[in-house]
């Protein structure tokens, strides 16, 4: 079993996280770390927010079955929407614990030595944890959190969160151009020392959180600046990917759950078979696999079918391999994003230039899951678009299957975008599909007059109910 042993930074001590087998092995004190490398210190970080992310009880459970690309034929409680606290608990626990604190404290190291760059990467990882907490949480701390001396930070409002990443991002780029010292590529999992290319997803994670927030602020000044700076994304091999290995403990979590830990009991869900079946879209073998009749056959998510396990389809051989990466956020996700702004008028083109982004996404992502040419997919009926309208469901489609594989991600484009349409999963426990996770136990039991404060900003209070601030 692979465990996390992280210090809880709200409460001041140590806890012992476990989730089944998908965790890293990590036993590290942030404010007193056993090494004074940053190198280091930011390849914890690199691999704690992946190994969180890619979990499968959480990911998976919490994120790909609520976005219903799986379904799960037996232990289908997190899929009816009866999640375990323990795994909420465990995100946030190692978001701050894990990534935000290491991520300052390699930061302070930085500064001492004068290593812009990864100064840089730091506030990237920051901003990356921060942004994920806000999203799946709503009001978390963030101008308190991880302050010495500080055992019970203010939640700050969803707005001045996402105030802080855009401020994180835009400080990480102003120390990206001053271009001073190295990551060192055997600790830089991401890059292999290519600080240009953190300077790229700085970027396009900015895009990422302008795009995310486009329905509450006029952003298209920022994004416009961010298209004409040239620093965006332009290739997959941009696209931030956390380089996983073919052996334990470093596989790819998923392999880790399902294949070597002999979980059987996920399958993709009928919603995945049947979208990608009225697309023509070559990406089902590679998505899924056949079950024990030669066919592609989805479970109905919600449903339990305990006895039948080989009857309908598992992830695909790739989305189970040791070596799949872990993605931050892929090139074909920042040219979807373009899609959409150049729909909704946040850049020029209209539908037209919305068109030449959204092929790109398409083409990218096929090239990612080894497919050829996407030419012949993009001009059927059935993906092509001709109208605003049109474009913005299938481009929200495209993003939604763009991100399969990546279950938080996945679940929180769809919050945003509402596309494909999906019901909740039969037999839920509530009347919707999730719009947030609980707070963490932790800050309840330890902060509880700051977990009141932000729970009552909520519109249905700390449950799954509740809107999240972009929702609205």
């Amino acid at each position: 079993m692979k465990r996390i042993i992280y210090l809880f930074i709200a409460s001041m001590a140590f806890v012992a996280v476990s989730c089944d087998k998908d965790f890293e092995e990590i036993n590290t004190s942030p404010n007193s770390p056993s090494t004074t490398d940053p190198n280091l210190l930011l390849s914890t970080a690199i691999t704690v927010t992946q190994n969180t992310m890619y979990n499968a009880q959480v990911g998976g459970d919490m994120g790909l079955c609520w976005a219903q690309h799986w379904s799960k034929v037996q232990y289908n409680d997190e899929e009816k929407y009866i999640p375990r606290r323990d795994l909420m608990n465990a995100v946030w626990t190692n978001l701050y614990a894990g990534v935000i604190a290491e991520s300052k404290s390699a930061y302070d190291l930085a500064v001492e030595a004068g290593n812009t760059n990864l100064q840089g990467i730091s506030l990237v990882l920051q901003a990356n944890a921060f942004q994920i907490l806000t999203d799946v949480y709503g009001p978390v701390p963030f101008s308190e959190a991880v302050v010495p001396g500080n055992i019970r930070p203010k939640h700050d409002s969803q707005e001045e969160v996402y105030d802080g990443i855009i401020d994180l991002l835009d400080r990480a780029e102003v120390l990206f151009a001053s271009g001073t010292g190295d990551f060192t590529s055997s600790a830089d999992l991401v890059y292999g020392g290519d600080v240009t290319k953190w300077r790229k997803f700085a970027a396009s994670l900015k895009l990422k959180a302008l795009m995310r927030i486009s329905k509450k602020r006029n952003v298209s000044a920022d994004v416009q600046s961010l298209v004409a700076s040239g620093l965006l994304m332009s290739s997959n091999s941009d696209s931030a990917e956390l380089a996983y290995t073919a052996s334990q403990p470093d596989a790819n979590p998923i392999y880790e759950t399902i294949v070597y830990g002999n979980r059987n009991e996920y399958k993709v869900s009928s919603v995945l078979v049947s979208t990608l079946n009225s697309l023509i879209d070559p990406r089902l073998p590679i998505f899924a696999q056949t079950n024990n009749a030669g066919l592609y056959v989805g479970n109905t998510p919600g449903v339990e079918n305990p006895g039948n396990y080989n009857g309908f389809s598992s992830p695909g051989n790739k989305y189970l391999d040791p070596t799949l990466p872990g993605v931050f956020l892929s090139y074909a996700q920042v040219q979807l994003y373009l899609a959409e702004a150049a729909n909704e008028g946040i850049i020029p083109g209209g539908v037209t230039q919305a068109k030449v982004h959204y092929v790109n996404g398409i083409e990218a992502n096929f090239q990612f899951n080894g497919l050829g040419s996407a030419s012949v997919y993009t001009s059927n009926p059935s993906v092509d678009f001709s109208s605003q309208s049109e474009a913005r469901e299938k481009i929200g489609t495209q993003m939604w299957l763009a991100l399969y594989g990546q279950g938080i991600e996945a679940w929180t484009e769809w919050r945003r975008t509402g596309y494909p349409a999906l019901s909740p999963v039969a037999n839920a426990a509530i009347a919707q599909i999730p719009s947030r996770f609980y707070f963490s136990t932790d800050s309840q039991n330890y902060n509880q007059v700051n977990y009141a404060a932000a729970s009552a900003t909520l519109s249905n209070g700390d449950t799954m109910l509740s809107n999240v601030w972009w929702m609205n």
